[in-house]
């Protein structure tokens, strides 16, 4: 297990007149630095953040290390712009509520659902390893992944290895529930061509049913969906995708 330190970030502006007097494009990079701020509180990098108004601006930390730290805040849009500083100091989280954005999930989640099965010629330890471990991944996506199978823990495929983190694949998502060797269900998220639907979570659920020793029923069923225009396509993206993906799972073991 990764040991993990707390610290707590003091960001202040560049001029006495800050942020009163703030400009347009200063604004785009106020934008990008929240963005950024979401991201890394969606990755459980960040635990809270947000302006004392008229003071400084407060970003609590969870990294391994200082330097690590120092990097997030360095790369930060607003710092990188030189709009803010920042002073960087360890503390200890003693208290934290554990609460969910309510914008995280769709409110009133439509009832539609997107249903895909295969049928895998191996034994049903095989492939539950194959979709909840991160070699097992690689092995039949050849993608990187962090999987920690538990409520709670993370559940992200980078399928784009080089794209900026973030816009990788389903960083952020997290294991939802847990029924070894027979379920398991987790978060998902769009594509980063999606937009804001990016930033809504899905839910995926992976049920493993042993037809023989060596035979299993992989079926899967994706749900949370919102109404309109981008959510309808992609819900029609999602159709398409999984398939695909069980499918490689499939050819996974033809050998």
């Amino acid at each position: 297990m990764t040991l993990t330190t707390d610290y707590f970030a003091r960001l202040v502006g560049t001029r006495p007149s800050w942020p009163g007097d703030m400009t347009a494009e200063e604004e785009a990079v106020m934008g990008e630095h929240f963005r950024y701020l979401r991201r890394l509180t969606a990755e459980g990098k960040v635990l809270m953040a947000g302006p004392v108004f008229g003071e400084f601006g407060l970003i609590v930390l969870r990294t391994k290390d200082k330097a690590t730290a120092r990097g997030i805040l360095e790369n930060d849009p607003s710092v990188a712009a030189g709009l803010h500083t920042f002073a960087l100091h360890e503390m200890e989280v003693s208290l934290l509520a554990d609460s969910i954005r309510p914008d995280r999930y769709v409110a009133e989640p439509g009832d539609r659902v997107i249903h895909s099965e295969v049928v895998v010629e191996a034994a049903l330890s095989r492939v539950w390893n194959a979709w909840t471990t991160a070699a097992g991944i690689k092995r039949f996506l050849g993608c990187e992944a962090r999987v920690e199978l538990r409520p709670g823990g993370p559940f992200e495929i980078e399928f784009e290895a080089d794209a900026p983190r973030g816009l990788r694949g389903s960083e952020g998502c997290r294991v939802l529930s847990v029924l070894p060797m027979e379920v398991v269900s987790f978060e998902w998220n769009a594509p980063p061509s999606f937009g804001e639907l990016r930033d809504v979570r899905t839910q995926v659920v992976v049920r493993f049913k042993e037809i023989s020793s060596s035979r299993v029923r992989v079926v899967l069923a994706h749900a949370g969906w919102g109404e309109g225009e981008e959510w309808d396509r992609l819900f029609a993206y999602f159709e398409k995708a999984w398939p695909h993906v069980l499918e490689k799972l499939r050819e996974r073991f033809d050998d």
